[in-house]
């Protein structure tokens, strides 16, 4: 062919199998056959209700329109799917798809392939392990996704970034700083510089410094739920959410998400969990968060991110959440999983650089920004740990500030033997960072030794901070009882709480309000670890179905 591909089929065999007589026969009891000429659009980019195709006869062409210019993807013959894991979420088409040679497809519409994936386990496993590897082939490849154009000394591009990222969206950052050839895209969408930054979609649309919630609104990550009582709202989606949400559904509860920032929570900015059960080469919470969030799509979850729940009201046998935006959710019984948030250091002007060299995660956002230079995480426990490790492959100099004089004291021992033995990490004991300067982003830090009380100035690009964490609790009601650091009593802690009015004992995971549970890292006495967080929010779906047989 003369049209060079950007998926490389040998490269990615898994993202192109071709289907067997048995599975075609499987897939035409859900499907509808039907024939296109050449020149026939199929799919559009960026369209937001299309169909999954299966190509019986012909050839079709899978078009990259997102750099503004027609690239092939890939060609389409016979007996190989057409979709990607939009199909799944619900979000817009990745690609356009043209009829190259007349042919004939097996027609699938959404709610037919929901089916198949609740339904037919060997072709559920085919389509969605054929979605996760092209997911994985465009980040491999040359896909240039949703453009972001700014400049490093804006903190409000590293927010649209990090929020991309942060729910599993494919983009390419242009610097302004660097990219010269950023002009024509700004003449063509008629941007100034004041616009920035924008947020380019193909030729399609453009977004100019959008918020999270209009963002996520046009990228169909955050969709208008229904009206209705559902079975239940889990509140956050970090890993015992996620469960919740997957054990949940699976089990025929009618389960919504409600996260007020982004998929995986804390756990998706650890850059590899080595210690999870059943990954001994690792995965990095990012991973462990979209897998997650696909499984509790499969079984027919429904998620709203960003969504935060402001308020919460026990009303008999239901509850009402009240969102930021004014809206209202009704369900039978509710999950709290809103994790923790890190803490901030207590120097003056420091959230002038959140953003701008401040950050409290390391992840590939954050490494690109900070790429062959010297950067300083403080924190002593797994998470600063594992940045470390991460930002060592990026940063020219890595040096690690704790307070005290062990590392072994807070940090897994696997880690704290990895962290040893990287050249390029400098462990500082006894040191603290007491200043932080620079103009429109952060250039020089002052770190003191708290024994000798000498400071020094040092130049960086990035501070991360891993100092300890709160729990995300001061919006809940008081009936809602919380230990003196803000976690979420639950179990035996509340069986004599005055607002505990039921003749039953409470369920393990359960709060101070009949039918709320709490789980993971945000209830008091939790281990603060991952799996447990995980087994947490699947043990929650459990006693839901006791509440709500009751």
């Amino acid at each position: 062919m003369a049209q060079q591909q950007l998926l490389n089929r040998e490269t990615h065999q898994a993202a192109f199998p071709q289907l067997n007589d048995f599975q075609i026969s499987e897939l035409a009891n859900f499907a509808e056959c039907q024939s296109f000429s050449a020149g026939t659009t199929l799919v559009e980019a960026g369209a937001k209700e299309f169909n999954f195709y299966v190509v019986k006869s012909g050839v079709l062409e899978v078009i990259d329109r997102s750099s503004g210019e027609d690239r092939t993807l890939v060609i389409a013959k016979e007996r190989e799917l057409i979709g990607d894991m939009a199909n799944v979420k619900g979000n817009p088409a990745t690609a356009t798809v043209i009829v190259k040679e007349d042919c004939e497809v097996w027609v699938i519409s959404n709610e037919k392939l929901k089916k198949i994936l609740g339904q037919k386990s060997g072709l559920s496993d085919l389509i969605l392990q054929t979605f996760i590897a092209r997911c994985q082939a465009l980040k491999n490849s040359d896909y240039t996704g949703l453009r972001v154009i700014g400049t490093s000394e804006c903190r409000d591009t590293f927010r649209i970034q990090d929020f991309l990222d942060r729910n599993h969206l494919i983009f390419t950052w242009i610097n302004l700083n660097d990219d010269h050839d950023v002009q024509e895209i700004l003449d063509q969408f008629e941007i100034t510089e004041a616009d920035l930054p924008v947020v380019v979609s193909g030729n399609q649309w453009v977004l100019k410094n959008p918020d999270n919630e209009k963002l996520a609104y046009c990228l169909g990550i955050k969709k208008t739920l229904e009206n209705k009582l559902y079975d239940l709202a889990v509140i956050g989606a970090g890993p015992g959410g996620l469960a919740a949400a997957v054990y949940g559904a699976s089990e025929g509860l009618d389960t919504v998400i409600l996260e007020k920032e982004a998929l995986g929570g804390q756990a998706s900015c650890s850059s590899k969990i080595e210690n999870y059960l059943g990954f001994p080469t690792g995965l990095s919470g990012r991973e462990l968060a979209c897998r997650a969030n696909i499984q509790a799509q499969k079984f027919g979850s429904q998620f709203s991110v960003p969504s935060e729940v402001v308020n919460l009201d026990c009303q008999g046998d239901r509850t009402v959440l009240e969102l930021h935006d004014g809206n209202k959710i009704i369900a039978r019984s509710i999950l709290i999983a809103t994790g923790v948030s890190y803490r901030r250091l207590p120097i003056s002007g420091i959230e002038k650089y959140d953003g701008v060299g401040i950050y409290y995660s390391a992840t590939t956002v954050e490494a690109e920004i900070c790429g062959g230079q010297t950067i300083v995480i403080v924190g002593g426990g797994n998470s600063a740990g594992q940045a470390a490790v991460f930002m060592s492959k990026h940063a020219q100099e890595v040096k690690l500030l704790i307070r005290g004089d062990n590392l072994a004291k807070s940090m897994s021992d696997y880690l704290l033997q990895r962290v040893q033995t990287i050249p390029n990490i400098e462990i500082m004991t006894h040191t603290e960072v007491t200043g932080v300067e620079g103009e429109q982003i952060l250039e020089t830090i002052e770190i003191t030794n708290n024994q000798t009380q000498s400071s020094t100035k040092i130049n960086v690009c990035a501070l991360f901070i891993f100092i300890g964490a709160k729990p995300r609790t001061d919006w809940l009601p008081s009936a809602i009882e919380t230990d003196a650091k803000g976690y979420i009593k639950t179990g035996h802690e509340i069986a004599d709480s005055p607002h505990w009015s039921i003749e039953r004992t409470p369920f393990f995971l359960e709060t101070s309000c009949r039918g709320i549970f709490a789980a993971g890292d945000v209830r008091s006495d939790s281990i603060k670890r991952v799996a447990s967080a995980v087994g947490e929010g699947s043990m929650a779906v459990k006693f839901v179905h006791q509440v709500i047989a009751e």
